[in-house]
This record gives C-alpha cells, sequence and structure tokens, in this order.
C-alpha cells in the first residue's frame, strides 16, 4: 500500500473530519502543507515536507503508544527541538486519511479523541523505515540556543511584515502602473538581498577558518 503520494485526505464521504481538531485551541490558519493538497508547506518553524510526508511521520509518532492530537504536536515539536511544528489544520485531517485506511483507530477519551496504531499501521511504518529514519535525520543535530531561537523567530516576522509593507505599499502605484515606483521599491530589496548574501558569505568563511 502507497499511501505518501496520493492528495486525498478528505474522509470516506469526501469531506474533512475534525474530530476535536481542528478548529479547536490548536487551530491555525498557516497549514503545514502548501502545496496543492498540503504536501510540502512550511510549519511554524519553517521546515518543508516531502509529499505526503506527514503521514508516515504521524505513523511514527504513535509508534509507542496511543495519543490524543495535542500529545502528537508536542511530541514532534520535541522530537525536532521545535524546529517542526505541524498545524492541527494539517494534522486531523492526515490522522482521517490513515483511519479511512484502518492504519490508525481513534476512540474517544473524555472531550478528547485519541489515536492509535493498527497491526496494518504497524506493517505500513516498517515498510517505510528508512523514508521515517530518513525525516527524522533532518533534526539530528544539537538544538539552537533559546537566545538564538528568538532572533530567528524574531527575523521571520520582520520579514513577514517587510513583505506586508511592500505589497501595501505599492498596491496604489501597482494599480496605476508607475514603474518608477516599483523600480525602486525592487532596488532597494535588491541591495538588502545581496548586504545579506555578504554577512552570510562572511560568516561562512569564518566559521571555516574557525574549523581548520
Amino acid at each position: 500500500m502507497n499511501i505518501f503520494n496520493s492528495c486525498d485526505h478528505r474522509g470516506r464521504h469526501g469531506r474533512f473530519f475534525h474530530h476535536d481538531g481542528p478548529r479547536g485551541a490548536f487551530a491555525d490558519k498557516q497549514s503545514l502543507h502548501g502545496g496543492r493538497c498540503g504536501a510540502g508547506g512550511p510549519g511554524r518553524r519553517g521546515e518543508r515536507m516531502e509529499r505526503g510526508a506527514l503521514r508516515f511521520v504521524l505513523l511514527d509518532a504513535l509508534s509507542d503508544g496511543p495519543k490524543h492530537g495535542y500529545e502528537i504536536i508536542k511530541a514532534l515539536e520535541e522530537r525536532t527541538h521545535g524546529q517542526w511544528v505541524p498545524s492541527a489544520g494539517a494534522v486531523y485531517p492526515a490522522l482521517q486519511y490513515l483511519n479511512d485506511l484502518d492504519l490508525v483507530r481513534d476512540f474517544p477519551e473524555g472531550d478528547r479523541r485519541v489515536y492509535e496504531l493498527t497491526a496494518e499501521g504497524r506493517t505500513e511504518l516498517a515498510a517505510q523505515a528508512e523514508r521515517v529514519e530518513a525525516f527524522w535525520s533532518r533534526f539530528a543535530a544539537e538544538p539552537p540556543s533559546p537566545s538564538s531561537q528568538h532572533e530567528v523567530e524574531f527575523l521571520q516576522e520582520e520579514l513577514e511584515d517587510l513583505s506586508k509593507t511592500i505589497w501595501r505599499g505599492l498596491r496604489s502605484a501597482i494599480g496605476a502602473g508607475d514603474r518608477d515606483a516599483i523600480r525602486q521599491v525592487r532596488a532597494v530589496v535588491e541591495r538588502s538581498r545581496n548586504e545579506v548574501r555578504d554577512l552570510i558569505a562572511v560568516g561562512a568563511a569564518t566559521s571555516q577558518t574557525g574549523m581548520e
């Protein structure tokens, strides 16, 4: 059974099922999957995934015992040292898809639904062992320090704010066909990009010298 290249995250009746997510406390409008069906977009901290990878990662997250949705998300965050955190909007449809294939079963526990692997799910996970190992190897390095994590988050916020500022500010210029205004903003962005490249190159050269 090859479940990891399909784009169908829908339930048996062609709609999405949500159980206790993703409209609950963990709702995140930015799905992990940025592709046509959600297979390759950014997580909360950016890492991109190959198409369908989330499904075998979820199987692996359940390999040590049943979990509800929030526990699964937290387990993945911890295992990747906070570098990748899938959204509930990606996790729950993927769990439903695995449930439809009888690779995962769910049952109520209080006001939550808990998910566990079936025998078929363990067999499929074993068949995908190499892909699972390749995925986790991305996060094998030591986690960044808390201070550097904060700086990365600040940088991401600044980049997002810059993009919004540019497109909001140029809306009227684009509508009016003001090529000069658009060209001037582009020139500023290009200069900034080149300065960043120079900084990165200097940092990489310094790091390499220190290793010699």
